[in-house]
């Protein structure tokens, strides 16, 4: 009788309908190694001079050259799950490299390696039909929360306009007034996708306007027309094919999945895993206050981010890099000030966009003026979160390494503040 259970049990584990949770951990893992080589600098593979903002202490900086040492583990680790994907003790020898590339590099914490640590978790501590319900929500809130980010002053008036634009080259000049109008309807769209991927009898429809949006996406952002990086490209395919499994294949071809039972491939508590979705699902509420970042609050092409303006001065300008050198540009004022034009650096250096949060890019002025000896030459602006209805910000001001060194060492280093 045993036997006959036995093999009952083998059979429904190999029904393809049965093994959502290992194609999507699949699914995940593709998309992770594809961005992770498509964006291959960042993570160690080739050797630059573009400075690294650790979230690690001053004093245990020197770890940022052993990068390599972690990636070979979490390539391994990534390829074992490939092969094994409902195997949760594998999940916590990717977590654990990735975790420390992330603390070496702030810059590494890019939208799709977070969405990727958020799901290691879950998918690391509790079965898939534990784990589906907060993937999904995860999932949701990515929509959610990037809609409303892009209700905003900023986005309307720049990043909104500029893809309206682009989508209507074919229908010929339209007045400026009528794109800003009209880029509301991006947010207001991705918000609907949100609010009928929450509701089960709407999921569906859901799921195919995001992917549809994701398609969108691809063909306005590709190198055919905004010319975006290659990794942008790929997180819109893979969180395109997500839509799919999750929101449209789910709802019309549901699976009850034989579930693993051994505990002892847990690393943590379910609990924990859980409260730590629920956090990351309740903190991007807090992001327009400064408690959490951007990316991290699914703040994607919203360009109402804390930012800072980097510039060096004339007189040391041979002092940076070569590489670093090619991206000053000139200010109008005449004063020997040059603005370093980090953004196209990151790039076309480390194929990916910068950070975009003030607190990181002052520490990567504070890097690259310790690194080059800038002393006094270094003139850093602050800016804070922009106003949603005026897109206003405030500014602070640092000249010079000591200054530099004060305003991160600021107990008010929050970014969003008052002059």
């Amino acid at each position: 009788m045993n036997k006959i259970k036995n093999s009952a049990l083998e059979k429904a584990s190999c029904d393809p309908k049965c093994d959502e949770g290992a194609r999507f951990a699949r699914l995940w893992i593709v998309g992770f190694l594809l961005l992770h080589f498509a964006t291959a600098p960042l993570w160690g593979w080739t050797l630059g001079s573009f400075p690294r903002v650790s979230f690690l202490p001053e004093t245990l900086r020197g770890l940022t050259g052993f990068d390599l040492i972690f990636v070979g583990p979490l390539i391994v680790a990534a390829f074992a799950l490939l092969w094994k994907p409902d195997n949760r003790s594998l999940w916590w020898w990717f977590l654990v490299p990735l975790g420390l590339l992330v603390l070496l590099d702030q810059h590494r914490l890019q939208p799709w390696v977070y969405q990727t640590l958020i799901y290691g978790v879950l998918l690391g501590s509790t079965p898939w039909r534990q784990t589906r319900p907060w993937v999904t929500a995860v999932a949701i809130s990515v929509y959610f929360y990037s809609s409303i980010g892009k209700l905003d002053y900023q986005f309307v008036h720049t990043v909104g306009r500029d893809m309206v634009a682009t989508l209507l080259t074919p229908v010929g000049d339209v007045t400026p007034k009528t794109l800003v109008g009209l880029a509301f309807a991006l947010p207001i769209s991705e918000l609907l996708i949100a609010i009928l991927l929450t509701i089960p009898r709407t999921r569906s429809i859901g799921g195919s306007l995001a992917l549809g949006m994701h398609a969108t996406l691809i063909l306005l952002l590709g190198p055919w027309a905004m010319n975006h990086s290659l990794g942008v490209l790929l997180w819109n395919a893979l969180l395109a094919a997500q839509a799919w499994m999750l929101f449209i294949r789910s709802a019309s071809n549901p699976a009850t999945s034989i579930e693993d039972t051994d505990e002892k491939s847990n690393r943590i508590s379910p609990r924990i895993a859980q409260a730590i979705a629920f956090v990351v699902l309740l903190a991007p509420l807090s992001e327009r206050h400064g408690w959490w970042d951007h990316w991290t609050s699914w703040a994607l092409y919203s360009p109402h981010n804390s930012r800072a303006e980097i510039q060096i001065h004339a007189s040391a300008t041979e002092q940076l890099p070569a590489e670093a050198q090619a991206y000053l540009v000139a200010t109008e004022s005449g004063d020997g000030w040059q603005t370093l034009d980090f953004e196209s650096w990151s790039l076309e250096s480390r194929r990916v966009p910068i950070y975009p949060q003030a607190r990181y890019q002052v520490g990567f002025g504070y890097e690259l003026a310790r690194l080059s000896e800038l002393g006094g030459a270094i003139r850093v602006t602050r800016k804070s979160v922009s106003d949603r209805w005026t897109g206003k910000r405030s500014e602070r001001r640092a000249i010079g390494m000591q200054e530099l060194e004060r305003m991160i060492e600021s107990s008010s280093n929050r970014d969003r503040f008052q002059d």
